[in-house]
């Protein structure tokens, strides 16, 4: 069959990590390093379609291995292809080389920041040093997009996330991944938030971000909040959540086998061949027809609802789906202003 455009892929540079999240959706297994062969084998199949792609750099902690990631910079610009690149980290170990690194490859970095320091540190550990990274990339001046993985232990304190994160200019906004129910979150049923709690963490988050953007020259992003006012406005056309939604997303592993996305690398049961043999057929099917699907006729988002990652939504099966709490809660303030 022909091969469909892969927009987004993922590179796990690394299987290592020097954090232990409580949530991590890592699977046990050897902390391979990506070699150049299997990186420049996934960059070549993103770039055969001629048509524009992401690369991800993640794992693990990618900044383990800045070799790889310099590597993977050095061959996408060399190349001239069409890409964006990104970096995703967890910022401990970012410093001048690494970031200097990120500005000559035009590499993008988003770090994942679940509270502030205290409700960091109980969660992922090492808060000292990711706000040093983040203080770090403030003095470089380069913009950086923050990720937050909701869950009971941060729900109650994203007013003070957005608080916390306001103060740094170059933080341009953040990204609510509610825990997805897989690598040491599989059976972790205390990590999923309370629907109530989450609709009191979402109307208290949205009232600091109103309050943060009459302050900040620069608007302070919330992904869901800009999803759901684009949902409401009704000007556009809904799309998919993401390029894996419809097939177009492959992450590699160091070792070379290819999953749909992110979260399902190292789950056998989601692997979809390898680098050099990618099963194109299941690619496209692994997702086909994952929905979100909550109290859809009673919501104001019935019809046009922005949607949520296929990974969460199959690993978090029977689970109330914290997606939709986020959502309701953000349109319900919205109609009320």
């Amino acid at each position: 069959m022909t091969p469909p455009a892969v927009r987004y892929l993922v590179l796990w540079v690394t299987a290592a990590c020097n954090l232990r999240c409580a949530y991590c959706y890592r699977r046990p297994g050897r902390d391979a390093v990506m070699p150049i062969a299997v990186a420049r084998a996934a960059l070549a199949l993103a770039a055969a379609s001629g048509q524009p792609f992401h690369v991800q750099l993640t794992g693990g902690e990618p900044t383990l291995e800045p070799a790889v990631i310099e590597a993977v910079g050095r061959m996408v610009r060399q190349a001239g292809w069409p890409a964006t690149l990104a970096l995703q980290t967890n910022g401990t170990r970012l410093d001048t080389a690494l970031i200097e690194l990120c500005r000559r490859y035009d590499i993008g970095i988003g770090v994942s920041i679940d509270g502030p320091p205290e409700v960091q540190e109980r969660v992922r550990g090492s808060a000292a040093a990711t706000f040093r990274g983040l203080r770090l990339l403030e003095r470089a001046a380069l913009p950086v997009r923050v990720t937050a993985v909701l869950s009971s232990a941060n729900v109650a304190r994203l007013r003070e996330l957005v608080l916390c994160l306001g103060v740094y200019p170059n933080v341009s906004g953040v990204g609510l991944d509610p825990v997805v129910a897989a690598g040491a979150a599989r059976h972790a049923e205390a990590l999923m938030p309370d629907p109530e709690a989450v609709r009191r963490g979402v109307r208290a988050m949205y009232a600091a971000v109103s309050g943060l953007n009459r302050l900040r020259a620069r608007p302070f992003q919330w992904r869901e909040c800009a999803a759901v006012e684009r949902a409401l406005a009704g000007d556009a056309p809904v799309r998919p959540y993401c390029h894996a939604c419809r097939g177009e997303s492959l992450a590699i592993h160091p070792d070379g086998t290819a999953y749909p996305c992110a979260q399902a690398v190292g789950d056998p049961a989601m692997q979809v061949g390898d680098v050099d043999a990618v099963d194109w057929a299941r690619l496209r099917a692994v997702y086909h027809g994952v929905q979100l699907r909550g109290e859809c006729a009673a919501c104001a988002l019935s019809g046009r609802c922005p949607g949520d990652c296929p990974s969460r939504l199959v690993y978090n099966a029977g689970a109330a789906p914290v997606m939709c709490r986020i959502y309701q809660t953000i349109a319900d303030v919205l109609s009320r202003r």
